[in-house]
């Protein structure tokens, strides 16, 4: 212990004397835990546990009672959201009922809710409904008012404050335009609750135009409601949330008397999430030890003659060892104390500017210790790992080749670059075996790529510092500096090595998923059409648009497609019922599967003139393109209505078949006469060009999509071209924000690299300038060092991330393959098997400029002066 104190002692003078170092290791390390820490602390206050939210779910009350529907007993979680058996059957409980459970003593208040949509002035959106009576103390903290008041009759209601209608407007509610005058705005929710419309109960109609409605009451009792009450309610079908529950939660089990258990994650996923985190937590620490390990080794330079006299003065190599760790524990222990707090106050700054319920829309500031404790013990890891192999370099030094002034030759470790090849080897063979198996081996494999490079760049620096001879004299310099000094700058070169390795494998996956994206693109509709569509769009819209159409494209035709709607508004989608494949996966496009038209439509998709099948649309019959949906001469269809709670009804209509070759996205057309027999009313959806009447410039489609979304925004006007070409445009841009994110690094690591090679060096470039040279031969020198570094590591660390960048793109393509795709016309797509891309332009450019702008930022920022120093022997 006197030893450890003594050592902590030396490192604290040593800190302390070269503060400039220091403050660099403490950034290098301190950096990634204030970002950590920062995210940590908001996302922990931003995700509200469900005792955070108590207000929110109960107001003032002491519990919510929520009716299942089910039959029989049920067993639940400790919130109330969780419950099985999930069973109905059972007939609605009435509210003598629930109060006659609740016992004597006891209020209630009715609080149905669900989900519903409403006219936002330019189409119909979803929000949350809620029947609750905000005037009574139960309930009225749950909605704090903004401006107006409660609902006081039940034509009334308030909506949150993210919500467009204004205090005293008249709200459309659902799709029966159901007028409601808004009376007040309240404070929204974090959560599904932050657009929300809530009315007195029974006004808002339950059922009518509302889903996924939810019957409960709010409970004042008159003693806490414990885990033995909730497992009462339970056993009359009832969930409960309660605050005495949640302050003192059950045991978690399958007992009777115990709450439900979460599920389990599979093990195999759980192996392979374990197995991720460890490759990307050593991936975190060994960059960082990489990057601030170059400072710690001309650290253990400058204090050679130091290290020495303790040696003289009986200091044993596990005395040396322990001082040089101290520096890293000590410098660790710092750059994690400054790390976390700065990181806890970013967060509080960024949690107080953006509130905290119900000023804002997060909860309680919050601090996770246990993960930032785990993050600052990293840092700590961090640091005394960096000085490990300066430590061992310390131990084995030559103290009185230290005293004498003279610099040791650096020996290398013969068996190093021996077990780097076999862990290079070994992270090759786990990326190809990763292809075929999960992403985490692909990421371990990459893991032992990377010490296996730790382990062969001294050597390979070594090998290059022979090939100086023929350089000019400042890259000469550099180069048998870098050589000379491998303790140094190997760490430097693999720091910058990964940071161009992983710009180099996430820009190989994401070219390749580019160019997937291109080889699996299935156009929206015939090649060369035009469509003006849009769902949400009033009839007194199309009224607007068409002139528009017609002035911009005079004398062209317009071919017209239909969506059903039911007499209350509602959109119908039809789904065929016969000649869906099994455990294979099909997608349908704007038109939808089979989309309503006349023989124009027909036309159009078929991209000819079939006179029968025309003939047969016009009868009222369908024209089908899937062999295996027509049954006896007829389609059969599913129709499901949106927002409404009804079973699915099946349509019948007389179809024929038309062959078409290869896949096509669209199940056939289907006759407006059918629709129209089967009561629904056909609301227009799309306008569309006929690539063999006219073809759109970019330039007519832009003039003509300016004025048709001045009507209104929920229209698009678009021509289908193949591949998007802005595609690339976007390609190219996640490319450069991905080359910037990897400059930093490698900027920052090469630059500090140099910046200490410059310092180490500057008695020799101080001898060189009293002999002659040049202030610009010193700067050349100075560009000289980073281009070692950057020139080194980056072009390597390119090539080094092709690897685990193809194998998660062959893994990619692999998995697509695996997953049978069938058009809807019955017709198979083919498989492409492995696409694979490399930006081999982008890559270059990183390669050769990223090593150009470090050796010039070496060479403005490096020094001139002369200080001369004394020189020993």
């Amino acid at each position: 212990m006197s030893a450890l104190l003594a050592a902590l002692r030396i490192s604290r003078r040593s800190i302390v004397r070269a503060k400039a170092r220091s403050a660099l290791i403490i950034v290098m390390i301190g950096l990634p835990v204030l970002a950590v820490t920062a995210v940590l602390t908001f996302s922990a206050t931003e995700n509200l546990r469900p005792e955070e939210r108590l207000t929110m779910d109960l107001g003032a009350a002491d519990a919510k009672l929520t009716d299942t529907g089910a039959a029989g007993p049920i067993r639940q979680d400790a919130t109330g959201y969780d419950w099985r058996p999930r069973k109905d059957g059972g007939s609605p409980r009435s509210r003598a009922e629930i109060l006659a459970l609740a016992g004597p003593g006891s209020r209630i208040i009715p609080m149905n809710s669900g989900s519903a949509e409403y006219w936002t002035g330019t189409a119909y959106g979803f929000a949350q409904v809620l029947e609750v009576d905000l005037r009574d103390p139960m309930a009225g903290a749950m909605f704090p008012l903004v401006r107006g008041g409660y609902p006081q009759a039940a034509d009334e209601v308030v909506v949150t404050d993210s919500m467009e209608p204004a205090v005293g407007s008249t709200l459309r509610y659902t799709r029966d335009d159901v007028p409601k005058r808004v009376v007040g705005t309240v404070v929204s929710q974090p959560g599904n609750r932050r657009r929300a419309i809530i009315g007195l109960p029974g006004s808002l109609n339950p059922g009518s135009g509302v889903t996924d409605a939810e019957r409960s009451w709010l409970l004042d009792a008159p003693a806490p409601v414990t885990w033995t009450e909730t497992r009462r309610f339970n056993q009359a079908g009832v969930t409960v949330l309660s605050r005495a529950v949640l302050e003192n939660p059950p045991p978690v089990g399958g007992g009777p008397d115990q709450a439900v258990e979460e599920p389990r994650m599979r093990s195999t996923s759980t192996r392979s999430g374990v197995l991720a985190a460890v490759s990307g937590v050593t991936l975190a620490v060994l960059e960082v030890v990489l990057l601030a390990g170059p400072a710690f080794a001309v650290g253990l330079r400058r204090r050679r003659r130091e290290l020495a006299l303790i040696t003289a003065q009986g200091g044993s190599a596990r005395h040396l060892r322990l001082v040089v760790l101290a520096d890293g524990l000590t410098l660790g222990l710092a750059a994690a104390v400054l790390g976390a707090a700065l990181g806890i106050a970013v967060a509080r700054g960024i949690v107080a500017w953006a509130g905290i319920w119900p000023a804002g829309g997060l909860g309680a500031f919050e601090i996770p210790f246990g993960q930032i404790v785990l993050v600052a013990a990293l840092a700590v890891v961090s640091g005394v790992a960096a000085a490990v192999v300066p430590a061992v370099q310390a131990a084995r030094a030559d103290a009185v080749a230290a005293l004498a002034g003279r610099r040791a030759e650096a020996r290398d470790r013969t068996g190093w670059p021996l077990l780097g090849l076999v862990l290079l080897t070994a992270g090759a063979g786990a990326m190809v075996y990763g292809v075929r198996s999960t992403d985490a081996v692909v990421l371990f494999g990459a893991v032992l790529g990377l010490l296996g490079l730790v382990m062969v760049t001294p050597w390979l620096i070594r090998r290059i510092g022979g090939l100086a001879g023929g350089f000019p004299l400042p890259l000469r310099l550099a180069v048998r500096d870098a050589s000379r000094n491998r303790g140094r700058t190997a760490p430097a070169v693999v720091a910058v090595l990964a940071a161009a390795a992983a710009f180099s494998t996430v820009a190989v996956g994401v070219a390749s998923s580019e160019r997937a994206s291109e080889e699996y693109y299935r156009p929206a509709y015939p090649t060369g059409t035009t469509a003006i569509h849009g769902d949400d769009v009033t009839e007194e819209s199309w009224k607007e648009i068409r002139p528009i159409v017609d002035r911009t494209l005079p004398g062209v035709p317009l071919v017209e497609t239909y969506r059903p709607i039911d007499a209350k508004g509602r959109t119908v989608d039809f789904r065929a019922r016969d000649g869906n494949c099994n455990r294979c996966m099909t997608s349908t496009g704007p038109l939808n599967e089979i989309p309503v038209g006349g023989p124009d439509l027909l036309r159009l998709l078929l991209g000819r003139t079939d006179r029968a099948a025309e003939a047969a649309l016009a009868e009222g019959k369908a024209v089908v393109f899937n062999p295996k949906a027509i049954r006896d001469g007829r389609l059969r269809l599913r129709t499901w209505t949106h927002g409404s709670d009804q079973e699915e009804q099946v349509l019948t209509v007389p179809a024929v078949l038309v062959t078409v070759p290869g896949p096509f996205n669209v199940r056939g057309v289907l006759p407006v006469a059918a629709i129209t027999r089967a009561g629904f009313i056909p609301k227009l959806s799309h306008l569309l060009v006929d690539p063999a009447v006219a073809s759109l410039t970019p330039e007519q489609e832009q003039r003509l999509s300016g004025p048709v979304r001045a009507v209104t925004p929920n229209v698009a006007v678009e021509t289908e071209r193949g591949v998007r070409r802005n595609r690339a445009d976007r390609v190219t841009g996640i490319m450069w924000v991905m080359a910037g994110l990897a400059s930093l690094v490698v900027l920052g690591g090469t630059l500090t690299a140099s910046g200490l090679a410059a310092a180490d060096a500057r008695p020799d470039l101080d001898t060189l300038s009293a002999v002659g040279a040049r202030p610009l031969t010193r700067r050349l020198v100075a560009a000289g060092q980073a281009t070692v570094v950057a020139g080194f590591g980056v072009p390597l660390g390119l090539l080094a991330g092709l690897v685990p960048g193809l194998a998660l793109a062959s893994q990619v393509s692999l998995r697509r393959d695996a997953e049978r795709e069938i058009a809807l016309n019955g017709v198979p797509f083919e498989k492409l098997g492995v696409i694979l891309s490399v930006p081999w332009q982008t890559l270059l450019v990183v390669g050769i400029g990223l090593p150009l702008l470090a050796a010039l930022i070496a060479m403005a920022s490096a020094r001139t002066r002369v200080t001369p120093t004394r020189r020993l022997g």
